[in-house]
């Protein structure tokens, strides 16, 4: 729960597993959502985690995505709506993503816990635009570093 069009009341966004989806839903403020916007992911949308992480003032979510071993970012545009940013390759199975400023230089980064691997993935947020070095905790090493400034196409 965060306020993701900046209106001063909480809103839902839940990662959907068996539909596939992530869906945004508008608080209004008594309790009750409305007006949900589903956002189509490859199969098993597992957790979300929510952050500005290109650092916009405008809240951001990333989704661990477990079929496909990424974790979707998708930016907030303000307004309750959000635009796709390319994808972060993680360990088999992310289930689990958290954000947090890992390594103390005031910028949000992700930690993913994958069941399939048995590894953590530190992806750190090390540049502004978004530039994602990755650094696994246990298990097997990363690939080159990740740049998300680029929308996905």
């Amino acid at each position: 729960m965060s306020d993701f069009d900046r209106d001063g009341t909480l809103d839902l966004f839940i990662a959907n597993m068996t539909s596939n989806d992530v869906s945004y839903l508008a608080g209004v403020g008594d309790g009750t959502f409305v007006g949900r916007v589903d956002y189509p992911l490859d199969p098993y949308p597992y957790s979300v985690a929510v952050e500005d992480f290109n650092g916009d003032g405008i809240l951001d979510v990333a989704v661990a995505v477990e079929s496909t071993e990424v974790v979707q970012v998708l930016f907030g545009n303000g307004d309750g709506s959000f635009t796709f940013a390319d994808l972060l390759s993680v360990g088999s199975m992310p289930h689990f993503v958290a954000t947090g400023d890992f390594n103390g230089d005031g910028r949000p980064d992700l930690v993913v816990a994958n069941s399939g691997s048995s590894t953590i993935s530190l992806m750190l947020n090390n540049t502004q635009p978004i530039h994602w070095l990755c650094a696994r905790v246990r298990g097997s090493t990363c690939s080159a570093s990740q740049d998300l400034s680029t929308p996905s196409p």
